[in-house]
């Protein structure tokens, strides 16, 4: 069986982690002999650090080539030409359609005209802060050749903009398959008049993740004795973040900034901490961020002597040894929701930052959302109180997360099941 997966970015580390929790999954249902190609807006960087997958690149960007200044008119007309292919291609006129692509362009769309399904990866990328053209784009081509198409998990919306409204209700209604991370997100579908038949609200795909196999950790702290024999060990990922609802990027990165510092400094002053700056989104020159810089600005801005208990891992770690060697740590402050699933795997006690609402469903689901702390009104003394409430109750919040991490990933098992019906049906 072929498989598609389309619109990655796989060097970053929590896409990643979806595609390959996707994989492990889809495996699983669909048999040890499914073959994965993988579209990715990155590819030639992205097989350097995963090796195992079949990277191409995002048709979009296959597609959209134009000399130096003629971008603006030239590349809708060469995406124009690539749609018009792609339909004499699902209409049987495969010689036709060969006669307006290159030859990379023809063995991309061969590749999508003999899918066996196209999955679109989970994540957030159809929300208006993104430029959501791409995927659309990427979403017609396979329904153009009548390919069988299936959203994985996805946080999505809303769509304000009418002329965005048509195209995702008039996709997604002809879509085979849709799972999404939230009761919000289908709401968001459901308000601009997709049909609810064929929407399922799912676990995230990452709570999925083969971890049976897990690497050693490439750094990490001690090793988990007693709390007696080594200090607490706490890791904070963090990132740079530009859409805060009230304040401009300077103000709200200051204010989310100061917090953290104050709540590092409270830590290893008030509960003897040893704190680790880990993200998913770091030690990949290539890509466009990078949050141990992030990190960094706030560690400079820490007195000395909190210093010394503190370090930054500015390295690259697979999802599969960041589970690793996060389970070497007693808690972790967690901005990027899937550094905070890959923690819950890893059964750390997790104090989520979220700054996009699908981080306060993940923990609302899980029973956890007095631990949220929300990017938009953090604030350095409620933040250290929540910290140290935490702390208190350290093997209770464990437990019940580790509960509901149980749940989420039966959840996360059964919309693989939901393909695996789809292909079968």
């Amino acid at each position: 069986m072929n498989v598609i997966i389309s619109n990655t970015v796989a060097l970053n580390g929590g896409d990643a982690a979806i595609l390959q929790a996707i994989v492990d999954a889809l495996t699983d249902v669909l048999g040890e002999d499914t073959c994965f190609s993988v579209f990715d807006s990155q590819p030639e960087i992205a097989r350097r650090y995963y090796p195992a997958f079949d990277f191409q690149k995002l048709l979009y960007l296959l597609v959209s080539r134009a000399p130096n200044g003629l971008g603006p008119l030239i590349r809708p007309l060469q995406r124009r030409r690539f749609e018009t292919a792609a339909r004499l291609w699902g209409q049987g006129k495969e010689a036709a359609a060969r006669l307006l692509l290159s030859r990379a362009e023809a063995a991309a769309l061969q590749t999508y005209a003999e899918a066996d399904l196209i999955v679109s990866t989970g994540g957030t990328y159809l929300v208006e802060n993104y430029d959501i053209e791409p995927r659309l784009f990427d979403f017609q081509i396979a329904l153009a050749l009548g390919r069988p198409l299936v959203f994985y998990t996805q946080s999505l919306g809303p769509f304000r903009e009418p002329k965005n409204q048509q195209r995702v209700r008039d996709i997604f209604n002809q879509a085979r398959l849709v799972l999404l991370r939230d009761a919000r997100s289908k709401e968001h579908l459901l308000e601009i008049g997709v049909r609810p038949d064929h929407l399922h609200v799912c676990a995230d795909a990452v709570f999925a993740l083969d971890t049976d196999a897990l690497p050693a950790a490439k750094t990490a702290a001690p090793p988990k004795t007693s709390a007696e024999e080594r200090p607490l060990q706490v890791a904070v990922s963090v990132r740079h973040w530009s859409h805060f609802e009230a304040l401009s990027t300077d103000e709200g990165m200051k204010r989310y900034c100061d917090a953290i510092a104050a709540g590092v400094t409270h830590l290893v002053e008030q509960h003897q901490a040893e704190v680790t700056f880990l993200s998913t989104c770091q030690g990949i020159p290539e890509y466009w961020t990078h949050d141990s810089k992030t990190a960094h600005a706030i560690v400079d801005t820490l007195p000395e002597a909190i210093r010394e208990h503190v370090k930054v891992d500015e390295a690259f770690h697979s999802p599969q040894e960041l589970v690793a060697t996060l389970a070497t740590f007693d808690a972790v402050i967690a901005t990027r929701m899937h550094m905070a699933i890959l923690a819950l795997i890893a059964r750390a006690a997790v104090l989520p930052v979220s700054y996009e609402f699908k981080t306060t469903e993940l923990f609302e689901r899980l029973g956890a959302g007095q631990w949220v702390e929300d990017i938009n009104t953090i604030e350095a003394d409620a933040f250290i109180q929540k910290l140290d409430a935490l702390l208190a109750d350290l093997d209770g919040v464990k437990a019940l997360l580790a509960k509901g991490v149980a749940e989420e990933r039966e959840i996360a098992l059964e919309g693989a099941r939901k393909v695996g019906e789809l292909i079968r049906s």
